[in-house]
């Protein structure tokens, strides 16, 4: 079973599409280099906030990822977006076409 780590984040400064570059730039790749990255992806919602979500081989990984991911936004994100909330869970399926 695959474990996913939603990231739910407000704007605070700039677009939900710089944000994103930014985090393709420099949260991808800190993630690649973890132990049981699968997938992730960054979602702009209707009402304008952030998520960022991300698919991991174990719980573990996934809760380690809410680290990285913390400690990564503080470092390149301050000023441009809070977090709202962070959840670890598992996939319980997942379809494709």
């Amino acid at each position: 079973m695959s474990h996913i780590r939603i990231g739910i984040y407000a704007i605070t400064s700039g677009s939900a599409k710089e944000i994103a570059d930014l985090a393709r730039r420099g949260m991808l790749p800190v993630f690649r280099a973890q132990p049981g990255f699968k997938s992730y992806g960054v979602v702009e919602t209707e009402d304008g906030k952030v998520v960022s979500v991300s698919l991991w081989d174990s719980a573990g990984q996934a809760e380690e990822a809410n680290n990285l991911a913390a400690s990564w936004v503080r470092e390149n994100l301050a000023g441009r977006v809070r977090l709202e909330g962070a959840h670890v869970g598992d996939f319980l399926f997942n379809e494709n076409a």
